[in-house]
């Protein structure tokens, strides 16, 4: 029996991250994929109840994974997902069987609202069922010797295991050099997408950002353009006077 659980397809790390903060909890389990063969190899070991995958795919796309895949497991919800600039195909998906669609980014709230409509409640985990109690020791059988239980440690034992000098210990150092990347990696992986959605909703409700956002641009520019050309000229001279020399 396969275990039912949700699968993500998408090529960003950040995605896979906001589905399983979403369903932290519950029944299903959450497994992620990079790209069509490992979707295909995921889909081939769980019962999937819910399908998140994204419209453009490395080497294909969303549209034909889900009519394969509903082929074989035709009780999957399946959702679209798109971000930037893509275009959801309402009647491709309709003839593949999709559900509805998200548009990226997504919060892990919005994505259980989404689920939720489209399956039904989300399953919650089975409590486990208390282990039977040990049989009592027959007449005839000694009962065991129980080993004999430490007491609470108290504070002053506690004391008694720690270095004599723990109080003086230095803090543990961190090296920049080796934070600062990692955490940019981090922000790089979702600021590009939230800033995209960001601009493209505020282009589409207020007509005059576009206007704003071209004045930023063209003061950008005229503000750098005197020391951009400064540069070039600097590097052409120094071009010609190697060659003279």
């Amino acid at each position: 029996m396969f275990q039912q659980a949700v699968l993500v397809v998408d090529p960003n790390p950040a995605t896979h991250r906001r589905v399983t903060e979403a369903f932290a909890g519950s029944a299903w389990t959450v497994v992620a994929a990079r790209d069509l063969p490992q979707a295909t190899q995921h889909a081939a070991e769980h019962e999937l109840a819910l399908v998140l995958v994204a419209a453009s795919l490395p080497g294909g796309n969303g549209y034909d994974f889900a009519r394969e895949l509903l082929g074989d497991q035709p009780n999957a919800a399946v959702l679209l997902m798109t971000g930037g600039y893509e275009i959801y195909n309402s009647g491709r998906a309709e003839a593949a069987g999709v559900r509805g669609h998200l548009a990226k980014p997504f919060s892990a709230e919005g994505l259980r609202t989404a689920a939720i409509a489209c399956v039904g409640a989300i399953p919650e985990p089975q409590p486990e069922l208390p282990a039977p109690a040990p049989a009592a020791p027959t007449p005839t059988q000694p009962s065991p010797v129980s080993a004999p239980i430490d007491p609470p440690l108290s504070g002053e034992r506690i004391a008694t295991l720690l270095p004599r000098t723990y109080e003086e210990l230095p803090l543990v150092a961190v090296d920049p050099e080796v934070v600062s990347p990692a955490l940019e990696r981090a922000v790089l992986e979702v600021l590009p997408e939230v800033v995209e959605a960001v601009l493209r909703q505020t282009l589409h409700s207020s007509p005059a950002f576009r206007d704003l956002v071209a004045v930023a641009v063209e003061e950008a520019v005229r503000a750098q353009l005197p020391a951009i050309a400064a540069r070039v000229v600097d590097a052409r001279l120094a071009e010609l006077e190697a060659i003279d020399d």
